[in-house]
């Protein structure tokens, strides 16, 4: 089960990026649960992060299944922001244990 919230340190990992024009584009793969973090991540990281939104505002986060395009987008995620507190929890985990990559495994 995930129960954790997204970490200050994650929105300032995006915070962080390089904003001057001279500087290498960096571009940041986030994986949002539902369209109000991926708001929050566009919002934050602008024209350096490239967000993918696993679910539709009309769609209940609860009910969403893991299927291969999912499991796809999460590969390639550098970021994850989600909820927690159990919405995601008939899902997420299976995404994020499939995934196999560390950079989106939950920390402490």
């Amino acid at each position: 089960m995930i129960r954790r919230t997204v970490s200050l340190m994650v929105l300032g990992a995006l915070m962080a990026l390089p904003l001057s024009a001279s500087s290498a584009r960096a571009e940041i793969d986030v994986f949002a649960c539902t369209p109000e973090w991926g708001a929050l991540a566009s919002e934050i990281g602008g024209e350096y992060v490239d967000v993918y939104v696993a679910t539709k505002a009309t769609e209940d986060p609860h009910h969403i299944r893991a299927k291969p395009s999912l499991l796809a987008k999460m590969r390639a995620a550098d970021l994850v922001f989600c909820n927690g507190a159990a919405l995601e929890e008939g899902w997420l985990p299976v995404l994020l244990r499939k995934a196999g990559s560390a950079s989106v495994q939950p920390s402490n």
